[in-house]
């Protein structure tokens, strides 16, 4: 009897084997399958979020926040947002204490600096850096002088660690991508 059986295992272990080893390689497939649709899936949802995320007038609102501590906001790329507004604290306040007799000027440039943190805060592969620069585009319209706009960059950029960043970026995940044809200002004036 232990003949016979040892026989049948001569015959049936290669099949048996490759087979095994098909359903592994199989399983192995639609396991990176699947994080992959997950990860689209977590992309597009992103990429949502990055659109509805609008300057409102709660957001600039209320009070100023702080004057940030200066080693403690340069430490990382966001900085420090006390107010969770999206809008870094040294660059809110720069732009509202050097304009604040001009609410038609503020507006539009914390929209942009808004705009212009998120390469910071959202930007980790082309889709949501296209969403992002999207959204940039719209800022970018609705400030009115290319000063101001300058001014906005280096409110947002003033470190060579964000200047790099945001360079490494751009290298990393730039792709085509158009102007939407969507209204400008999130707060019309």
């Amino acid at each position: 009897m232990k003949n016979i059986f040892l026989k049948i295992w001569r015959w049936i272990r290669w099949p048996l084997l490759v087979l095994v080893g098909l359903i592994l390689i199989f399983t192995a497939l639609v396991i990176w399958r699947a994080e992959i649709l997950i990860g689209e899936e977590e992309t597009k949802a992103d990429v949502e979020r990055i659109h509805a995320n609008k300057l409102t007038w709660s957001d600039i609102n209320g009070e100023l926040p702080p004057e940030p501590d200066s080693a403690e906001n340069n430490e990382t790329l966001a900085g420090v947002d006390v107010n969770t507004n999206g809008i870094r604290d040294d660059v809110e306040r720069a732009i509202y204490l050097k304009y604040k007799s001009s609410p038609r000027t503020v507006i539009p440039m914390l929209q942009y600096a808004k705009e212009l943190q998120m390469e910071f805060t959202e930007v980790y592969n082309s889709e949501t850096l296209v969403a992002v620069m999207e959204e940039e585009s719209r800022g970018y319209s609705c400030v009115d002088t290319d000063k101001q706009r300058d001014e906005v960059k280096n409110f947002v950029f003033n470190t060579d660690l964000r200047k790099n960043e945001r360079e490494n970026i751009y290298r990393k995940y730039m792709t085509s991508w158009g102007i939407p044809n969507v209204e400008a200002c999130d707060i019309s004036l």
